[in-house]
This record gives structure tokens, sequence and C-alpha cells, in this order.
């Protein structure tokens, strides 16, 4: 609270267009996105709004229809290990996604401990670890 203004609350919206994933866990992503008003009017008019997940280089993973009145969705099930990003699009009446906003792309981690994905460095139990502002080391 600002001592010389009061309470200053935060705009409820602010009238842009965003979209942004983040890893909620292994499996699971969670989008959230903001339209503008303009776009929103826009996309009223239109049938076929769609939410899609893409995995990084491979394409959809998961597609869904966009609720306007909705803010964020939640993707489960997905492939630990893969990067993923999203998109709200148009699909036309030849089944052709336009898409319209892109988020950020993130990368779901893996499951298991580093030990159990075939990485051959294994810590010696006895020697402590140690930090050096350029790597980490074992032993002395």
């Amino acid at each position: 609270m600002d001592k010389n203004y009061g309470h200053i609350p935060l705009p409820q919206d602010y009238n842009e267009n965003a979209l942004h994933l983040l890893v909620q866990s292994p499996r699971v992503l969670y989008v959230y996105w903001e339209l503008s008003p303009g776009l929103k009017n826009v996309l009223s008019e239109r049938k076929g709004i769609q939410l899609r997940l893409n995995v990084q280089g491979q394409g959809p993973y998961f597609t869904t229809d966009l609720d306007l009145s909705k803010k964020s969705h939640y993707f489960s099930g997905v492939e630990p290990g893969l990067s993923y990003n999203c998109e709200i699009g148009i699909v036309d009446i030849g089944n052709e996604f336009y898409p319209l906003l892109r988020s950020n792309t993130v990368v779901s981690p893996l499951e298991r401990p580093v030990g159990e994905c075939g990485l051959d460095w294994e810590a010696d139990p006895l020697s402590p670890a140690t930090f050096s502002s350029s790597s980490w080391y074992s032993g002395d």
C-alpha cells in the first residue's frame, strides 16, 4: 500500500492479447490468456475457435474448442521431457487452422531422478559435493 495514495487496485484486465504456458507438473501444463475487447468481439462472431497444445517441431498434440468465457485451461496427460507451446486460432471450413496467438515454449520435466535417465555420472556418497562458480565437482 502506498502511504501517499492509499490502496491502488490492479486492473481486472489489461486489454491486451496474451497467451502464457506454464508447467504445473511433468504431466500437466497450465495455459492462461487475455484477449483484447476487439479480438474477443471478432472471435465471438466466429465458429471454430480452438486452443491447441503443440509439441515443438512435431505439431498439434491436443486440441480443444476455446470457451471465450474462460481465461485458462489445464492440459493433463502430457508427455514428460518434451517442449510444448500453445496457440489460439480459427479453423476454417476446410479444416485449416490459422493461429492468432502463440505462447512461450516450456519443457515438461522428466518424472524420474537424473540417475534413472541414462546418464553415466553418479555421485560418490563418501565424497562431499562442492560448488565453485564454474562447475560442480565431487571430492577432495
